[in-house]
């Protein structure tokens, strides 16, 4: 990051009435040109170049975060069996696999406060982003967003949930889509679920598009392609109540 990055800001014709009448009709909406050309190309460039991603999965109770040279430390049997066990119970339960940078979890780390990531997560918190996420969401209480940065490669998803946890107070999810000239082709579809099980809409993860939805809500990212040229990048997690 230096002095000469642009300021995340709004984009142009961003109209948070119209937003809201969207939101409050269906409980999700895309929002496309969300940042300004700039900071958006420049975001896309901090997550291209700047994080130490890790790969990110979960069994029934824990959390795994690996770096990369771990995983491909894992004998080639070993790689297998990891595998099969995450694809065994994506079939039946929640489940997981992805890479990410936990932002929120690294704002006092010296050596990554210079990332740009970090000049939007302030964007994300700054009073008038949380204006306006009280503005879509109608609800005055939200006080802060906390962020992730995402990455799915070929095989990467995320299983049908709601994003419902008792202590966190989460008001909404919202997902900042970093990733250019994506095709539906290539998977990686923000897919929202109803109650008979099937898909009532989906998010492409269009480039400089802010998707936003209230919680509960079940929903699911489809397993990017084998033939996908790029990974899906995206900055993510939830407007919350403090």
């Amino acid at each position: 990051m230096s002095t000469a990055d642009p300021k995340p800001a709004f984009g142009s014709g961003i109209d948070a009435g119209v937003i809201h009448s969207v939101y409050a009709r269906t409980g999700r909406v895309h929002i496309p040109g969300i940042l300004t050309a700039k900071s958006a190309q420049r975001a896309l460039q901090s997550l291209e170049k700047e994080l130490p991603w890790k790969l990110h999965f979960n069994t029934a109770d824990k959390v795994y975060d690996l770096d990369p040279a771990q995983y491909k430390a894992l004998p080639d049997d070993g790689r297998e069996a990891l595998n099969k066990a995450i694809h065994t119970r994506a079939a039946r339960d929640f489940q997981y696999l992805f890479e990410n940078f936990p932002v929120s979890d690294s704002l006092q780390v010296a050596q990554f406060k210079k990332f740009y990531v970090m000049r939007i997560y302030d964007f994300l918190n700054s009073p008038a982003f949380l204006k306006f996420a009280r503005q879509i969401t109608g609800v005055k209480e939200i006080s802060l967003v906390d962020a992730q940065a995402t990455r799915y490669q070929p095989g990467h998803f995320l299983t049908c949930h709601d994003d419902k946890v008792s202590d966190k107070q989460r008001v909404a999810a919202y997902v900042l889509n970093l990733s250019p000239e994506w095709r539906a082709d290539w998977g990686g579809i923000l897919h929202f679920i109803d109650d008979d099980g099937h898909i009532a809409e989906g998010y492409v993860p269009s480039f400089n598009a802010l998707n936003i939805f209230s919680v509960p809500q079940k929903h699911a990212v489809s397993c990017v392609s084998p033939f996908a040229p790029s990974a899906r990048l995206s900055i993510s997690g939830w407007f919350r109540v403090s």
